[in-house]
């Protein structure tokens, strides 16, 4: 047997501790995916929104040109590919877009220096997003809504629903964040008016997610085949794309709109209260779930509802332009973008109350479906929501990218969107007439208008990420830290680009909705 000589190892030191392993640090990509920072929470959901518009924007686009051309693009999906873009066009599009820039700016705006549950902020947003994006697919297996394959229709069902939690759960974070985050001095009396308009959003919203998961779990459940979860969604979901609820997409709209002009002319909003109960008043109106039923759209209480939605839209459009005579006001694109917007809500209440005259009493005024006149009421509704959020992210743009955005390309592109979704909300509106009793005079017109009308809204939100982008490379290649504040509430204090959790000088207390004014007296 042979000796093998080995070398023992070293001992080590006495007293000697061993080294500790060397700390990776995380890399961008994973500090944004675990981050809470609100700001880039916000910026997330609004970059990924306006692509989920853009795609869904083509698929109108498509189904107009189906129209046009006698079902001779989409074949038998065009059921599936119009109500499921329809759809995607507010879960997926305007929703998330309106949340994005509130989880950004509410804080910012009561002087907070994070949102209230900033995880659980994150998890909304990325819920939102992976389960939108299985919607997607869901709908490219012949799923998503109406679609003929039953499983895919069950991936388009639950995803949908899981999109409705993670919303609804981002309400949660912004609606708490103003109850309780607001310095001191600031009342609920005293919040900005965007903030407010989010806060009252953010109730209607949650309460009506809710309601509408709850028909979405049932109906999973129930459904065993992709026509029944069709009937499912049109009588437990259905309300949602209709009068009063569909309402709630704009609510902050009007937030928006006020808080652009009281910047834009550099001077406070008289009768802040008024404006605040006209927001508040507007919220009431837009709580929908009590009329889910197709049953309880025939009742005067539906008739009521549709004509009172009037009242605090144009006591907003009065008040905003009352205070047009009491400063020269700069045609912005967040002044003309939000104001378009506005206008496109009456265009909703005028197909409202057809809707209602149409609806009264026993059977129809009318020879034609009301659900078509639903659809041209979506559609103006959408528009206002999205013209609404594109003005808000061109009237933040100095917080949400770094820079102002280039004024006459947001304006354009803002107003392209307003003209094109007025478009084909109107043509919907107006073929409902030329075609009662299934008449099938002018498809080809009336579809092609609708695909035009889809292609201006199509570029108006290409042309706004071409603004939005140019406002960022500029924040990348200048100094953006001397620019002075344009606004009069606290979100112009901050550095620019926004950041969570920095600020440039301590919130004193407030005393005043616009405690940057100054002339506070007058505030």
């Amino acid at each position: 047997m042979a000796d093998t000589e080995t070398t023992p190892p070293e001992a080590p030191e006495t007293g000697a501790a061993d080294p500790a392993p060397a700390r990776r640090s995380p890399g961008e990509l994973e500090q944004l995916i675990g981050t809470g920072d609100h700001t880039a929470i916000g910026r997330l959901y609004i970059g990924f929104s306006l692509l989920l518009l853009v795609a869904a924007l083509i698929a109108r686009v498509v189904t107009g040109l189906d129209a046009a051309t006698d079902n001779g693009i989409l074949g038998v999906y065009e059921a599936m590919v119009n109500t499921s873009s329809l759809v995607a066009l507010v879960f997926l599009g305007v929703v998330p877009l309106l949340l994005g820039i509130a989880t950004l700016v509410v804080p910012l705006q009561i002087g907070s220096p994070a949102i209230a549950f900033p995880r659980a902020a994150a998890l909304a947003m990325w819920s939102w997003l992976v389960f939108g994006a299985v919607f997607v697919v869901s709908i490219a297996l012949d799923g998503g809504i109406a679609g003929g394959d039953y499983d895919a229709a069950a991936l388009g069902n639950v995803s949908l629903g899981a999109v409705m939690v993670a919303l609804g759960l981002g309400s949660v974070c912004v609606a708490t964040t103003v109850v309780t985050h607001r310095p001191a001095g600031m009342s609920l009396a005293r919040v900005p008016l965007f903030a407010w308009s989010m806060l009252v959003a953010s109730v209607v919203w949650i309460l009506t997610l809710g309601s509408a998961v709850a028909h979405s779990v049932v109906g999973h459940l129930a459904a065993d085949s992709a026509p029944a979860l069709l009937d499912n969604f049109a009588t437990g979901l259905g309300w949602l794309l209709r009068a009063p609820a569909v309402y709630m997409l704009a609510i902050p709209v009007l937030g928006i709109a006020a808080d652009a002009l009281s910047t834009a002319t550099g001077r406070p909003l008289r009768n802040y209260g008024v404006f605040q109960g006209l927001i508040g008043a507007f919220a009431v109106f837009s709580f929908g779930a009590w009329a889910q039923t197709p049953a309880s759209v025939n009742t005067v209480l539906w008739a009521l509802w549709a004509l009172v939605i009037f009242l605090p839209v144009l006591g907003l459009l009065g008040g905003l332009g009352e205070s047009l005579r009491h400063g020269r006001v700069t045609p912005t694109a967040a002044v003309v973008g939000s104001f378009l917007g506005v206008v496109n809500l009456l265009g909703a209440g005028v197909v409202g109350l057809l809707m209602a005259l149409d609806t009264a009493g026993e059977g129809t005024l009318f020879d034609f479906l009301p659900t078509q006149l639903a659809t041209a009421q979506t559609v103006f509704v959408f528009t206002a929501a999205l013209a609404g959020a594109l003005a808000g992210i061109a009237h933040w743009s100095r917080q949400v990218w770094g820079a102002p955005a280039t004024d006459s390309l947001a304006a354009m592109s803002v107003g392209l969107v307003d003209v094109g979704g007025g478009l084909v909300a109107t043509v919907l509106a107006i073929e409902v007439f030329v075609q009662a009793g299934g008449d099938d005079t002018a498809n080809a017109l009336f579809g092609g208008l609708e695909a035009l009308g889809g292609l201006l809204a199509l570029v108006g939100v290409v042309g706004s990420l071409f603004a939005y982008l140019g406002a960022a490379r500029e924040a990348e290649e200048g100094d953006q830290e001397d620019v002075a504040p344009e606004g009069m509430t606290l979100e112009w204090q901050v550095p620019a680009p926004a950041v969570g959790g920095v600020r440039t000088t301590p919130v004193p207390v407030v005393e005043s909705p616009y405690p940057l004014y100054e002339n506070p007296e007058e505030a």
